[in-house]
């Protein structure tokens, strides 16, 4: 008898909630060291950009404290809580809240760049 084993996934997840932006445990991973985050849009490849941002660049003054957003890592996933997040990227992308909808989009890795890419364009099942 031939048994196939399953492996952990490791696809990388964000959900976003009217008020929130959960990733799961593989896609908060990269940011168990950050202090804190900066959110962003871009617009060629239709992507939420989060950036860890570390306390000594936040001394250094390489980041305003105004324009970053506290993360909180968990066992099983981490949060970025702010409605006004949220509503920012509806300028950039239609999300519809009112019957309590999700979504939920496929995340990358950008190493060299050391950042999330969320890619609006791909929505995960």
């Amino acid at each position: 008898m031939e048994i196939k084993w399953f492996s952990k996934s490791m696809q990388k997840l964000a959900t976003i909630y009217e008020t929130n932006i959960t990733l799961n445990t593989v896609a908060s991973s990269y940011f168990k060291d950050a202090f804190t985050t900066m959110i962003g849009y871009e617009k060629a490849t239709n992507s939420i950009i989060v950036k860890p941002v570390s306390k000594d660049e936040l001394n250094m003054g390489l980041y305003k404290q105004t324009e970053t957003h506290k993360i909180s890592i968990k066992p099983s996933y981490g949060r970025i809580n702010g409605k006004k997040i949220i509503q920012n990227i509806q300028v950039f992308h239609p999300l519809d809240f009112s019957n309590n909808n999700y979504y939920k989009y496929e995340c990358e890795w950008d190493k060299s760049k050391n950042l999330l890419k969320i890619h609006l364009d791909r929505e995960a099942s």
